[in-house]
């Protein structure tokens, strides 16, 4: 393979790359929006946290997404923050419907 055959090789592999990141993210973003329509929150904000509890991280593969939510509950009529874990142990985000939640205010 010679020079541009190694370039170009390595510009569709950074490409690949940033376009699963980019599916990861979009799916987490979508997968998080169809819980809380159907669950009947509407989020807030949700951010990824640097820190997050120590159970959670201890059983979180690197693939799932980890958001900290701040939502209102309609059913409750006020306002509730969880930590929400999006997506299975082996592929994450991009697949499935797995949500797992900690509420903050039923520790």
């Amino acid at each position: 393979m010679n020079h541009a055959g190694s370039q170009l090789l390595s510009v569709i592999a950074l490409g690949l790359v940033c376009w699963l990141f980019y599916r990861r993210y979009v799916n987490a973003r979508a997968l998080l929006q169809s819980w809380a329509d159907a669950n009947g929150y509407k989020i807030l904000h949700a951010k990824h946290r640097l820190f997050m509890p120590l159970g959670l991280i201890l059983a979180s593969s690197r693939a799932q997404v980890i958001y900290h939510v701040a939502l209102y509950d309609t059913a409750r009529k006020r306002n509730r923050s969880a930590w929400v874990r999006l997506g299975t142990y082996w592929m994450g985000a991009m697949d499935g419907d797995a949500v797992d939640v900690q509420w903050e205010d039923e520790a």
